[in-house]
């Protein structure tokens, strides 16, 4: 039976002349896990919104979506609660309620469920997302993945029929999206529910997922099962570089065999079809641009013994945390939500002063700095949340207020100059943040996943931006939970654990040790930090006869 159908959807926003969705088709049946990938701004949102009516963006909606059969048009607020969830990107979004249990309780109690049946639905949900030892606590106090596993909780706790995601793994490390997909996989396996995820990284999703959906500029282009769909798609694909590690390494060295969709696969086809010396580890080269003679110039950031506390007698964040961005150097820090990365971050920018300890920026000690003094000698910061910088009601009026002229733009954004900041995709906010953070020249950039929402193209644009800027002397540091960019971008990787910079070193050596934070290359060929390494291996260490 059909869950769900779309049926030549198309969409232009108020005020926009060019459609957003143009013509959009698929079904979904029940009980059918399906992915929806494209590049940046393609529509997976609006989609998603679109399916949801009480998101609905404002503008010129034509064609039909069906749920269950009925026009999603005639459904009631009631129906539409109890039959649809929608979890979104960013965990802090839409928790609503001071307790865990309380966020569980707060859509049945607007679903007037009776209290006895409330509790124990509460109750086994609670249990089943591993929810019961936080069950009192505040939603604030949560790392980012439990928090996300909390979203996921109360969407379904009213055990909707149809699940739609948003890029729900996208603020969380590589450790908790694992855990996130496992209990959506479990999820769909023993209650049937029918689930609809966008994501723009399908690293640990596709092997799960029956379906795969690719967007391109507003038009479904290609579906059907993963394997099909990744042996389908053309040369140059703006999909592509959302595979799987595995599934971009088969295309890479000829499509031979049949698609793995994860590692487990990825390397039983290798060990099948390539010789035995192809899997052998060497140490390779850094993927960062190592400069001669550039240690002898003094650190653009320098932190030394730093501890760190929210709250006089609480425990701390950040405990003897030392580290050293040198001039001209990006730096990547890894670690688990919750591990003190942002605070790090803060600290660093002179948001937040350390306890204990001691911080110099350009060889000057941060309690030197006098107010506004750090931003204008060259400390700019991006934020995880990009919505914390917008302030105007339109991308234009933002780029003026910063002094960022048109000609300048490091990306083309003039198909988005009209548009609220906020009607804009994940992805675009991040790029519209990151411009305005640019457009003041700084000397040391420190970026909190700046890829947050891109897809493989923009992530692969700004990773040629950051080493441009690099070339011309500025310092980075750049907290990441995408191990693949921080291997293919940074100089040297850093992992935080428990408030203090563990394993410091070039990529391919923090990354050939990596066993949960790896790059995905290094997984499926050791010795490799990414898949054009990882396929020139294969290539060149000959086949199996």
């Amino acid at each position: 039976m059909e869950m769900l159908k779309v049926d030549s959807l198309s969409f232009t926003y108020a005020g926009e002349k060019e459609p957003a969705l143009r013509e959009v088709s698929f079904t979904l049946e029940t009980g059918e896990f399906a992915l929806i990938t494209g590049e940046t701004g393609c529509g997976k949102s609006t989609l998603l919104r679109l399916l949801k009516r009480e998101l609905a963006p404002r503008g010129r909606r034509e064609g039909r979506i069906l749920i269950g059969g009925r026009d999603a048009e005639e459904l009631t607020a009631r129906e539409s609660g109890k039959k649809i969830g929608y979890v979104a990107q960013r965990p802090e979004e839409q928790t609503v309620t001071d307790r865990v249990w309380h966020e569980l309780a707060f859509g049945l109690e607007n679903l007037g469920i009776p209290e006895a049946e409330m509790r124990r639905r509460v109750a086994e949900t609670a249990q089943f997302f591993g929810l019961e030892d936080c069950f009192d606590a505040s939603p604030e106090e949560l790392s980012g993945g439990k928090r996300q596993l909390l979203n996921l909780a109360a969407a379904t706790v009213m055990m909707p029929e149809l699940l739609l995601l948003d890029e729900p793994t996208a603020k969380l490390d590589p450790i908790a999206a694992k855990q996130f997909l496992a209990a959506l996989e479990r999820l769909n396996r023993e209650t049937g529910m029918t689930i609809l995820m966008a994501e723009h990284r399908l690293e640990d999703s596709l092997s799960r997922a029956g379906k795969l959906i690719v967007m391109a500029q507003g038009r479904a282009v290609n579906q059907g099962k993963p394997r099909e769909v990744c042996g389908s798609l053309p040369e140059g694909s703006t999909a592509e570089g959302a595979l799987p590690a595995a599934s971009r390494l088969w295309r890479a060295v000829g499509k031979r065999g049949e698609c793995p969709l994860n590692t487990g696969e990825g390397r039983r086809w290798i060990q099948d079809h390539y010789a035995e010396k192809s899997l052998s580890g060497s140490e390779g080269q850094p993927a960062g641009e190592r400069e001669e003679g550039r240690e002898a110039a003094p650190p653009a950031l320098r932190i030394r013994d730093a501890s760190f506390r929210f709250e006089r007698g609480g425990r701390d964040i950040l405990r003897d945390v030392c580290l050293e961005i040198r001039t001209g150097e990006i730096f990547a820090l890894l670690g688990g939500n919750g591990s003190g990365k942002t605070t790090l971050t803060r600290m660093a920018a002179g948001l937040i002063r350390p306890y204990s300890g001691e911080i110099e920026l350009f060889g000057k000690k941060l309690r030197e700095w006098r107010n506004g003094d750090l931003r204008r000698e060259g400390v700019a910061m991006l934020p995880q949340d990009p919505q914390t910088l917008f302030l105007r009601a339109s991308v234009r009026e933002e780029l003026k207020d910063v002094g960022m002229l048109r000609e300048e733009l490091p990306f083309d954004l003039h198909a988005l100059l009209d548009r609220h900041p906020y009607d804009l995709s994940g992805g675009e906010q991040q790029l519209l943040a990151l411009t305005m953070v640019l457009a003041g020249r700084p000397r040391l950039l420190l970026l909190d996943e700046p890829t947050g929402g891109l897809d493989a193209g923009w992530r692969g644009k700004i990773r040629e931006m950051l080493r441009e800027l690099k070339k011309k002397g500025m310092s980075m540091l750049l907290v990441t939970h995408d191990a693949e960019f921080a291997a293919e971008t940074a100089d040297r990787c850093g992992l935080l654990f428990r408030g203090a910079v563990e394993a410091a070193g070039e990529p391919h050596a923090f990354f050939r040790g990596a066993s949960y934070y790896a790059a995905p290359a290094a997984r499926l060929v050791p010795g490799c930090v990414t898949v054009a390494e990882a396929a020139e291996r294969l290539m060149h260490g000959g086949k199996d006869a």
